[in-house]
């Protein structure tokens, strides 16, 4: 599967909220939090420093993901989200691996991430690219989450 991964374009900015709350339907609780940030991508994550990528087959958003700027360096990988027909082909890698090489090409300090060990497929593909457990110092941000994770330069 030949796979594009683009910075943002307002085009797809609807697949974006699409991939996502399905997701979050699914395995959580949609909150207030997550619409606001899923339907204002421009004004959440893009006019604060951070960034929105998506992995595109054929032209179509098949995943998407967020890199949140939180200010001194510190970063969140949020709204990973791939179509349940691009699951298994690494295109939830490709999208974490995006965020970190941008991370590091504005030279941040902290990459962070909050999930919940039961999605297993996740929590397997951070560990592979050395997210490690830690204490969350901002205080738990998603009431759906059981855990929080640190990127650790290999």
């Amino acid at each position: 599967m030949s796979v594009q991964i683009i910075s943002y374009d307002v085009k797809y900015k609807q697949a974006f909220y699409d991939l996502n709350i399905a997701w979050l339907k699914k395995y959580f609780t949609v909150e207030p939090s997550h619409t606001d940030l899923l339907s204002n991508p421009e004004t959440e994550i893009l006019s604060h420093g951070g960034d929105v990528f998506f992995a595109l087959k054929n032209g179509v958003a098949v995943g998407a993901v967020a890199l949140k700027f939180y200010g001194d360096g510190i970063y969140e990988l949020t709204k990973l989200g791939v179509d349940p027909s691009a699951h298994g082909s690494g295109i939830g890698r490709k999208l974490c691996e995006r965020v970190i090489s941008r991370f590091q090409e504005n030279q941040g300090t902290r990459l962070f991430l909050e999930t919940h060990t039961k999605l297993e497929a996740a929590m397997a593909l951070y560990e592979k690219l050395n997210f490690k457990m830690a204490e969350n110092p901002l205080g738990d941000i998603y009431a759906g989450t059981d855990c929080y994770m640190e990127w650790q330069q290999p």
